[in-house]
């Protein structure tokens, strides 16, 4: 009686685990492709682009003051267009890149370009489309494939769609595991490959050990995937056990009475003004205030972050003023805060350096190979049945 309840759990397991994979495994087997590319997203995007993003370093690298190098950008934009951030480069040879929004021609929707200006001579590099929320097949290959790895393609929808194709594969996942667990405690051959196999058993071979061995990461990025698909509902789940900090507060500047005197404060002393907060770390970007009552938001990391592309240390200065109206660091973060802030470099490897992003590389392969040798291994066993009904 035992042995037969056992064996129609692990069939449950196992029909849960092959209809999961076989159609939501179809739409991951993409959301791993795409992933792959994604782990050096920025060193391929500076390759492809290498004419606008990169400039030639000079003997004494001596940055132009960031007044010039943003009006060098502002006087290439079109007309009725908005300057929306600043993206600092990521090392010596690349080049800053200013964010601008403007109204799709003949759509009544914006579409988002970046200027491209060289850093020690205050000069135009050039300049790109970059988002075009509804016309994805507009966008530069980088970022056409990053829009296909989290949404499809298909904007909000699509997110909405990943978020349960991946719940899918989670469940598909550890259904898995459940099938594969050795009742009799032979790990050994669970594990390993069994010698002088047949085709038949190579392949299902093939698919349990790579599963296997890669499901601890698959498991990692799945979940923090799923986050990243639905971060409101994820923020109030953490929320539970620990407070979570809004992702993107809003500081509100104080215009002076005096219209004379409503002039925004200089760029470079906005730099200065961080520094003596955040004497340590890099610059990452400034937000520009949004209206006139807006205020100035720049990202920079600190060393010990693990995100290391984008910066959780933030602060919101007034435009007018300079005053510091909010500074978000290490000191002020709760264990939630904490928690949140490592899923995103988790999720793409790059919280373990040049390593982390070898593992997402290769892992992204392997619902792929899942997907293949699961399919194989289905018709395999529907062709044993048939012959043995006939």
């Amino acid at each position: 009686m035992l042995r037969l309840e056992r064996k129609c759990r692990r069939k449950f397991w196992l029909l849960l685990h092959r209809y999961l994979g076989l159609f939501a495994g179809a739409i991951f087997v993409i959301i791993g492709l795409t992933g792959s590319l994604l782990a050096f997203e920025h060193p391929l995007d500076e390759w492809l682009n290498a004419n606008v993003m990169t400039v030639s370093r000079p003997e004494i690298p001596v940055r132009a003051s960031l007044d010039a190098i943003v009006s060098a950008g502002l006087r290439a934009m079109p007309f009725g267009a908005k300057a929306i951030n600043l993206d600092y480069p990521r090392h010596e040879g690349l080049a800053f890149a200013l964010w601008f929004e403007q109204t799709s021609p003949g759509r009544d929707y914006p579409e988002r370009h970046q200027i491209f200006i060289d850093p020690y001579r205050a000069q135009v590099t050039g300049q790109r489309l970059l988002i075009d929320f509804h016309r994805i097949w507009r966008d530069p290959l980088l970022d056409f494939v990053l829009r296909l790895h989290y949404s499809l393609g298909l904007g909000e929808s699509g997110m909405t769609l990943i978020g349960w194709i991946g719940i899918a594969v989670l469940l598909s996942v550890l259904a898995g595991l459940i099938v594969w667990w050795p009742q009799t405690g032979k790990f050994r051959s669970a594990l390993t490959f069994k010698r002088k196999a047949s085709r038949e058993r190579l392949v299902y071979d093939l698919h349990k050990v790579c599963g296997v061995y890669g499901c601890i990461v698959l498991l990692v990025i799945v979940a923090t995937g799923i986050y990243l698909e639905f971060p409101s509902y994820g923020r109030g789940l953490i929320g539970q056990f620990s407070p979570v900090a809004s992702p993107w507060p809003e500081y509100g500047s104080r215009p002076p009475s005096n219209l004379d005197k409503q002039k925004t404060i200089p760029l470079s002393e906005l730099e200065q003004i961080v520094d003596a907060h955040c004497p340590a770390g890099e610059f990452r970007y400034i937000v520009f205030p949004n209206d006139a009552s807006g205020s100035f938001e720049v990202a920079k990391r600190a060393p010990d972050e693990p995100n290391r592309l984008q910066a959780q240390r933030r602060i919101w200065i007034d435009q007018y003023s300079g005053e510091v109206l909010a500074l978000r660091d290490r000191s002020s973060q709760s264990s939630g805060d904490v928690f949140v802030e490592w899923l995103y470099p988790l999720h793409t490897g790059e919280a373990f350096g040049l390593t982390g992003q070898l593992i997402i590389l290769l892992i992204g392969f392997v619902p792929l190979l899942l997907y293949v040798t699961g399919v194989i291994r289905w018709l395999q066993k529907r062709r044993v049945k048939r012959l043995e009904g006939g």
